[in-house]
């Protein structure tokens, strides 16, 4: 057998053995119940859309379900996960570490109203950074998605971005989702300058999409970097050069972290943590105007990640 041959049913076994084992996931939710105090803690914010808002937008990592990674099964997690959605009422949801079984179970629980932009990489492996999006209120006019040339090589390392209309306007954005490398013990240098790179090539993805579209770029993701390392984050550690605030910065001179827009409503659970240091960022270039930022930290949602989800309105 020539060894283009033996190549192509390679691929054919792998994707054939690939799609045998995840549809074997269990999808069923309805066994699952919401841990105490999940319920009472969700109602307590208030996701009431002032009329100014056009766009709601969520970012949260919902943490891969690999026991190497620290994820637990997916199925208890995405059943609290879908309360949120159905809670916060979001335009669009950038995700991070969506693995295989993420995709999965939400594909069968989803409903019509949420759709997955680009869920796939190739034949044999699912988009880890992508976007959801409410089709009810959002068109995709365009979208890709783009590795960095650095990083990781386990399908985080990227871009997703998606160009929308805005039905009930008729207005543009265009939202992004990445997942950024970190900064592990004994390897400092060298993984910030993968960041660096990272980094890099984000914004001037970012500066592409704004000059080829001419409208608002919602930046979301998980930087795995915070504003300072010195302070305290939301769980009470200093993260000194872990922090890899250098990154931060670069970002947030090149973008704006909406976070810090003067005169902006910042709601969390903790008020005296309402600017503490966080990994994960909404940043925005162009004149999207960010009206509320929400963190939803209270304790009982690392049930879900060991990620807080983010939320953000804008008029845009």
């Amino acid at each position: 057998m020539k060894k283009s041959a033996v190549f192509v049913v390679a691929i054919f076994v792998a994707a054939f053995a690939f799609a045998t084992l995840t549809a074997c996931v269990d999808t069923d939710l309805s066994g699952y119940g919401y841990p105490s105090g999940f319920e009472d803690a969700l109602s307590s914010y208030d996701f009431s859309r002032g009329e100014e808002t056009d766009v709601r937008v969520m970012s949260f990592n919902i943490l891969a379900h690999m026991e190497s990674w620290g994820g637990s099964p997916v199925q208890p997690r995405a059943k609290l996960l879908l309360s949120m959605l159905d809670a916060v009422s979001p335009d669009a949801v950038a995700v991070q570490e969506m693995s295989s079984d993420w995709h999965k179970v939400l594909d069968a629980n989803l409903g019509d109203e949420y759709v997955v932009l680009h869920p796939d990489i190739d034949v044999l492996n699912k988009n880890k950074t992508t976007i959801i999006y409410n089709s009810e209120r959002l068109e995709p006019i365009d979208s890709g998605y783009t590795k960095y040339s650095v990083g990781d090589d386990n399908g985080c390392r990227a871009v997703t971005w998606g160009l929308f209309t805005v039905k009930s306007t008729g207005r543009y954005v265009i939202v992004t989702s990445t997942h950024f490398d970190l900064v592990r013990e004994g390897q400092e240098s060298k993984s910030l300058e993968k960041m660096n790179k990272q980094a890099d090539e984000f914004i001037s993805k970012i500066n592409e999409l704004y000059g080829r579209y001419a409208c608002a770029v919602i930046a979301c993701g998980d930087y795995n970097c915070e504003e300072r390392g010195d302070v305290p984050d939301v769980y009470g550690k200093t993260n000194g050069q872990y922090a890899a605030s250098s990154v931060y910065g670069k970002l947030a001179d090149a973008l704006g972290d909406i976070k810090y827009v003067d005169g902006l409503l910042v709601v969390n659970s903790d008020e005296s943590k309402k600017f503490a240091p966080t990994w994960d960022h909404i940043f925005e270039k162009g004149d999207a105007i960010p009206l509320t930022f929400t963190v939803l930290d209270d304790k009982v949602f690392e049930n879900v990640s060991d990620h807080y989800a983010i939320v953000a309105d804008f008029a845009l």
